[in-house]
C-alpha cells in the first residue's frame, strides 16, 4: 500500500506543471457486457465528457472481446464520437479499436499491458489531435485486490503515440496517468471511482486535463460477481 500511496502523491503533484494550462473536466461511464459462448464476451457502454460550458464529448461503444488464453485477450471495439467545438456545434466522428490486453495474476496482484491501435474517419478537428485521429496507445496497469475489503485500487499510465508523417507525426503526443478505486459490490454490478491526469508533450502551449471519472458497469446474467475485473479501471478510454 505504501508504493500505491507514493503514486497518487506522484500523480497528483503533476496537476502543478508549471507554464501549462490545466482544465477540469468530469468523465461518466455506463456500460453493460455479457458472454457469447464460452470464450467470447461483448460490451455496450456510453461514455459522456463534461466541462465547464456543459456536455463537451459523448460517445456510444460497443466492443467484442476473444479469451485466446487466461494471458491475453485480443478485442475490437466501435465508437461515435460527437464532440463540441468552440462555437457549440457538435461533430461527429466513428474510431475503431484494435485492441491486445496481456494480464498476469500473482496472488492479489494483478499486472495488464494494453496496446491499441485507433483509426478514425470522418475526422473531427483539423490539426491533429491524439483521441480522434489515428493513434498507437501503450498502457500498462497494476491493481492490488485487498484482502476483507471491497476496495480495489488501480493505477495506469498509457502513452499515446502518432504513427502518421507531419509536423507532430513519428512522436508520442500525450501521457494519460490514472489512479481509481474499485467496488465490489454485491451482484453483477461493479463502481469505480478515479482521477486522470491528461498531460499533453511534444506540444507548444499545451492545454492539459484533469478528470474525476466515475464509471458503473453490469454484467448481464450473472448473478454474483466471481471476482474484481480488474481490467476495467486501468483501461480505456
Amino acid at each position: 500500500m505504501k508504493s500505491f500511496v507514493l503514486t497518487v502523491i506522484f500523480m497528483l503533484s503533476l496537476t502543478q506543471l508549471q507554464g501549462q494550462t490545466t482544465v477540469f473536466q468530469v468523465w461518466k461511464e455506463l456500460g453493460a457486457s455479457g458472454k457469447i459462448g464460452k470464450d467470447w464476451t461483448y460490451g455496450i457502454e456510453l461514455t459522456t465528457r463534461f466541462s465547464d460550458v456543459g456536455i463537451t464529448t459523448v460517445f456510444p461503444q460497443v466492443s467484442i472481446k476473444y479469451k485466446w488464453n487466461k494471458y491475453i485477450r485480443p478485442s475490437i471495439d466501435y465508437r461515435m464520437i460527437m464532440n463540441r467545438e468552440l462555437n457549440g456545434n457538435y461533430l461527429n466522428s466513428h474510431r475503431i479499436n484494435g485492441n491486445l490486453q496481456f494480464s498476469y495474476a500473482l496472488k492479489r496482484q494483478s499486472f495488464g499491458f494494453r496496446v491499441r491501435y485507433q483509426y478514425s474517419f470522418n475526422r473531427l478537428v483539423g490539426a491533429y489531435e491524439p483521441e480522434f485521429d489515428q493513434a498507437l496507445r501503450f498502457k500498462p496497469s497494476y491493481a492490488y485486490d485487498i484482502n476483507n475489503s471491497i476496495f480495489t485500487p488501480k493505477v495506469s499510465c498509457e502513452f499515446f503515440y502518432n504513427p502518421l508523417s507531419g509536423e507532430q507525426g513519428k512522436q508520442f503526443t500525450r501521457i494519460r496517468y490514472y489512479v481509481g478505486l474499485s467496488l465490489e459490490l454485491n451482484g453483477p454490478h461493479e463502481l469505480e471511482l478515479g482521477y486522470f491526469f491528461d498531460q499533453r508533450i511534444n506540444k507548444a502551449n499545451p492545454i492539459n486535463r484533469s478528470v474525476l471519472n466515475l464509471s458503473y458497469s453490469y454484467a448481464l446474467g450473472a448473478k454474483k460477481k466471481e471476482k474484481p475485473n480488474r481490467d476495467r479501471g486501468v483501461r480505456f478510454l
